[in-house]
């Protein structure tokens, strides 16, 4: 892997790569799990954590889960022979103290490796480009000097569960699981008459010949070494396996309905200096012969590092479109190839109009073909009457009245992203049946949202918006701020893309409806010095007022982004969201709720300083770094990234427990629980922070007419650079601050020659094209739209 250089305020804890692709963990007894997330285009993935365990799991082209293992077992014990000493080469869950422990998350991979009573390990996993498994593969290295005989156990639960089914038809009561010799491996076999699809069978393969096996866990963990549940079924604990510990032999054992499993056990002898090397499939197929067939194919060591340098290739081919460097190698290692990983996953792993809009949106600045394949999507999750479904896994049509504002906002972006506006005439279905054009989905959203407005000429805010624990249950009529404030900007992106369609008449109406819709907010939801959050008859919420909270970020962040905020007003929301600055991020509301309030929903109900009830709620501060972007205040916005990356200064990976690669949802403000995160990994922070560097700090963003160039720099940085991919041109951008301005104004060349404005040239010519920006002064702006 190379040197390191270190990123954590605990010395050795953890560090990256000089390319920030590897965070390496020493120390096993991380804060909690910290995870790496593989994954094909098959969308077959495994978590994978420090230690080694994690769910494996497929999802079909319709979301059909299948789960592979229950309650993430994946597991490699070691044990001599001769001592009956055993341990876990990732330390867990034996717990077992091992020496030179490393674990290496890393972009296409995760290895690791230890060493304990002489013998060097190592265990790396990786998801190979095609196919519906994972391939692990184990180096054992005797370091000593007598020969040693070892047992190596590779051990799985098998669950095959995630469908809906009718009561009483648990996919346990359908399972068997048998050694297969052809497989030579441990083939979970099931036949649930519900199943969506044929891929509920599940595998356990090695490379080497198995020395014993075990499909049924209890006889593998031994009978107090599993845990009944209240419908008799049951679940091994893999803690101290009885075969393990007590120097047995796994017992050649076979299962149906209960506690099935798959474990492989290899003994070897080694001598002194010398490696045995297993490789092993873990995974599912749709039948037997092709689980044997895959085994076949991909079990021999060229094949398995053939497949490995083929899912590196193509995970830094899929993000290597779009670069950065700064003058802050932090923001290098996190914002390069991780944040794009970390969008990339939540398409894999959200299924919900809102959230995957959000990430398509990011997506457009690296993965062009992906964000529109999944913009197309969403919108087939539109109800013909312009509304949608929360989310199509698992299936939710409650109805959050911001869908409609997310799908006008991401047409616009897609298009102004590709300038392709026959997109507007392609055809794709309504949930609810039929078919329209795209231009007919996005105009369905829009008559949904004027319809949809209430007593105040607001957007009504139904059983949520955005913030989905904001449930105003006493007022059916309560009007939603943050929401009219963002159909404002929807309303202002699609007269713009009406223009430069064509269609200025429908232009002039959306331009209307901006000025009325804009009035409406200015005269009912403006409390004088910042904006409610929500209009109701019980109370406003947000309001200086207001019983609890008295301000909430969101509502002042999108009326900047709107330009709903006018000159007197833009000062006084500035000067209130910087009074709602915290050590790590910005809370969603402040004060936080001290007791529960049907007038405020459920989170009035959470502890104060927990997520939405005052907490740091990361991807609204992810909104909040565009606010800045878009007044010029560039120092700002890398001062609020920073306050929420990953393993931050005042509140580093050791203390909040997140992971130190990756975007968390947010932090509790909560003494309780102070600094500490809740999830990682499919949090929309990831694509809000891509958008903040990229298109806000960085200033590189689509047009119509091309890409533009309108960066926010901070006054700290003497310059940057970045290399995007723009129809089918490669633009390299070299941004200079020589004179550390900030709030400056660009002048830029191309390829040498002088660009009048900042839209560069559409060469779309598939060469690689030298971009110059020189930084200088220019007027204070009065405020924009960035997003």
């Amino acid at each position: 892997m190379g040197n390191t250089t270190e990123q954590s305020t605990d010395a050795k804890k953890f560090e990256f790569s000089p390319d920030g692709n590897s965070c390496v963990i020493r120390e096993p007894r991380t804060p909690r799990y910290w995870y790496n997330y593989l994954w094909n285009e098959n969308r077959y993935c495994a978590q994978v954590s420090q230690i080694g365990h994690g769910r494996s799991y497929y999802l079909s082209e319709k979301a059909d889960m299948c789960m592979i293992n229950r309650d993430d077992a994946r597991y490699v014990y070691l044990r001599d022979e001769e001592t009956h000493a055993c341990w876990n080469i990732g330390f867990g869950p034996l717990n077992t103290e091992v020496e030179d422990y490393r674990c290496t998350h890393s972009i296409g991979y995760s290895q690791i490796q230890s060493g304990c009573q002489g013998i060097q390990s190592s265990w790396r996993i990786f998801v190979p480009r095609e196919g519906f498994h994972e391939i692990w593969t184990l180096k054992i290295r005797n370091t000593g000097e007598k020969e040693r005989t070892l047992s190596v156990f590779s051990a799985v639960s098998f669950s095959l569960e995630g469908f809906t089914y009718p009561r009483y038809y648990e996919m346990y009561r359908c399972m068997k699981t048998e050694f297969d010799p052809k497989l030579n491996g441990i083939y979970c076999d099931s036949s649930h008459p519900f199943a969506p699809h044929e891929r509920y069978h599940g595998f356990l393969a090695s490379s080497e010949p198995v020395y014993a096996y075990d499909g049924d866990l209890t006889k593998f963990c031994g009978p107090t070494g599993t845990l009944t549940q209240p419908d008799a079924s049951a679940c091994a604990l893999f803690g101290r396996p009885d075969v393990v510990m007590q120097g047995a032999d796994c017992t050649g054992s076979e299962a149906a309905l209960f506690i099935l499993g798959g474990v492989l056990q290899h003994k070897f002898t080694l001598r002194p200096g010398e490696t045995k090397e297993i490789d092993l499939l873990f995974g599912i197929s749709g039948s037997r012969e092709e689980a044997r067939n895959t085994a076949f194919a991909r079990l021999n060591r060229e094949a398995v590092e053939r497949e490995f340098d083929r899912a590196q290739e193509y995970c830094y081919r899929k993000y290597g479109s779009l670069s950065v460097r700064t003058p802050d190698e932090k923001i290098n290692h996190i914002m390069n190839n991780w944040v794009k990983k970390q969008a990339d996953f939540c398409i894999v792993g959200k299924k919900g109009v809102r959230d995957n809009l959000q990430i398509a949106a990011a997506l457009l600045n690296y993965r062009q073909d992906k964000a529109k394949e999944e913009i197309l999507e969403c919108l087939r999750h539109q109800f013909s009457d312009g509304h949608a479904v929360l989310t199509w896994y698992p299936y939710d049509d409650t109805r959050y009245s911001d869908q409609p504002f997310w799908i006008i906002w991401a047409v616009c972006r897609l298009v102004r992203e590709t300038g392709d506006f026959a997109l507007l005439r392609e055809h794709v279905s309504w949930q609810d049946g039929g078919r329209a054009t795209v231009l007919s989905h996005v105009k369905a959203a829009v008559n949904r949202l004027l319809a949809d407005k209430g007593r105040n000429g607001l957007v009504r805010i139904y059983f949520a918006d955005w913030n989905d624990a904001l449930n105003i249950t006493t007022d059916p009529e309560a009007e939603s701020v943050m929401l009219s404030c963002q159909f404002c900007l929807a309303l202002r992106e699609l007269e713009g893309l009406m223009r430069k369609y064509g269609d200025g008449e429908y232009a002039e109406t959306l331009a209307a409806e901006y000025e009325a819709l804009k009035n409406s907010i200015n005269e009912n939801a403006w409390d004088g010095g910042w904006y409610m959050r929500a209009l109701s008859r019980m109370e406003n919420i947000g309001a200086k007022d207001s019983s609890g909270s008295k301000i909430y970020l969101n509502a002042q962040v999108w009326a900047v982004l709107a330009g709903v905020a006018d000159e007197t007003r833009l000062p006084l929301v500035l000067q209130a969201v910087d009074g709602m600055e915290h050590d790590f991020g910005f809370p969603l509301n402040m004060p936080p709720y001290t007791e529960y309030s049907p007038d405020v929903g459920r989170m009035s109900g959470m502890l104060p300083g927990l997520f939405e009830n005052g907490g740091v709620y990361c991807h609204a501060t992810g909104f909040k770094m565009l606010m800045d972007c878009a007044v010029g205040r560039g120092s700002k916005a890398v001062e609020t990234l920073k306050k929420i990356m990953p393993d931050s200064e005042k509140n580093p990976s050791m203390q909040s427990g997140a992971e130190p690669y990756v975007f968390t949802n947010c932090y509790a403000t909560h003494p309780g629980y102070y600094g500490k995160s809740y999830q990682s990994w499919t949090t929309g922070t990831s694509a809000w922070c891509l958008m903040g560097l990229y298109e806000g700090i960085m200033g590189v963003k689509s047009d119509y007419d091309g890409l533009r160039i309108e960066p926010c720099f901070p006054a700290e940085w003497g310059g940057a650079e970045l290399t995007r991919q723009f129809r089918g041109a490669r633009y390299h951008v070299v941004i200079k601050n020589p004179q550390h301005i900030k709030n400056a104004v660009a002048k830029i060349t191309v390829d040498g020659a002088p660009v009048a404005g900042t839209v560069l040239p559409d060469f779309g010519d598939g060469l690689r094209h030298e971009v110059e920006v020189t930084l200088r002064e220019r007027q204070e702006k009065k405020g924009t739209n960035a997003v």
